[in-house]
């Protein structure tokens, strides 16, 4: 089964990536954070370092696009085909209202004529390279699944990353896993799941359920488990020494990349995930003044009981 990390912008660049590689690995592929496209297809300083293939070295990466505009998205295209990577993605699935109100993520699944329009011009003339989407399963309600299943079904994509909730319900709430059971009956190309998918328990049902399942991305699970791609191929738990070397490693990476403010900073929201629902590890964290005083406020065993 294939293992995507998925992407979180503010989090997953390149610092992380790597380090994750080295220290848990077991990830097949690595989600770049979306680029959203202008007219002139400029991108910015931290778009352009993100996805430079000295920033991606011994990596699979999949970059990503946010845009409406089908002449955008190919300029794009060939912007990253010239970069060697083999494959990109557009992105269906963001659900941020300020970018559905202007039309783009999850947006454009509020018009599928539209959509179907947008697809048309894109593929109109070949891509430069292989394209997968990202989608939701609708924007109101999981009702509006089928059509656009059949909509997705019925153009050359690479492969369908699916996560099985609307646009309306975020990141919240319940999922809907029988959307990917008719993924697979309506022949999507290499659907991917998406969604809740936080334990190898998790996986397994998944699989159980689905046992045609050929990849699955997951993003929270594996910011509150960095060996949690390890497990699923049996490998074992993470250790304390390795996650102390992990969460110190990405500390020190973005203390010289940025500055130790803004490190700290960036290591206290990653650590919310495994922080989970325990109060007083939240408020040690929150509390904490150095790499060392987070790192003991998320992995200290007695606070974790008392928590």
């Amino acid at each position: 089964m294939i293992v995507y990390f998925a992407p979180m912008e503010g989090l997953t660049d390149g610092i992380l990536r790597r380090t994750h590689q080295r220290l848990f690995g077991s990830v097949d592929v690595y989600g770049l954070p979306f680029h959203k496209l202008t007219q002139s297809v400029g991108l910015t300083t931290r778009e352009k370092r993100d996805i430079a293939p000295e920033e991606n070295r011994g990596l699979r990466v999949l970059p990503q696009a946010l845009t409406r505009d089908p002449g955008q998205l190919a300029a794009w295209l060939a912007l990253v085909a010239e970069l060697g990577y083999p494959c990109a993605e557009l992105n269906l699935g963001c659900p941020s209202p300020t970018v559905t109100r202007r039309g783009r993520g999850s947006g454009l699944l509020r018009d599928l004529p539209a959509l179907r329009c947008f697809f048309d011009r894109l593929f109109a003339d070949p891509l430069p390279m292989p394209l997968s989407v990202k989608t939701r399963i609708g924007y109101e309600s999981p009702e509006e699944w089928p059509e656009l299943a059949a909509l997705l079904a019925a153009y050359p994509f690479a492969h369908v990353t699916i996560h099985v909730r609307t646009t309306r319900e975020q990141y919240t709430g319940g999922i809907h896993p029988e959307a990917f059971d008719l993924a697979l009956r309506r022949g999507l190309p290499h659907p991917v799941y998406n969604g809740d998918l936080r334990t190898p328990e998790d996986v397994q049902a998944l699989l159980a359920r689905c046992p045609r399942t050929e990849a699955v991305m997951i993003g929270r699970g594996l910011l509150a488990d960095p060996a949690l791609a390890r497990r699923l191929r049996g490998g074992p738990e993470a250790s304390e020494a390795e996650l102390r070397a992990w969460y110190t490693a990405l500390y020190e990476g973005w203390r010289e990349r940025f500055h130790a403010t803004l490190a700290l900073g960036r290591i206290k929201k990653l650590m919310e995930w495994p922080a989970g629902d325990s109060i007083r590890r939240k408020r040690l964290l929150r509390r904490a003044e150095s790499i060392e005083q987070c790192i003991d406020a998320v992995l200290d065993e007695q606070q974790a009981r008392e928590g």
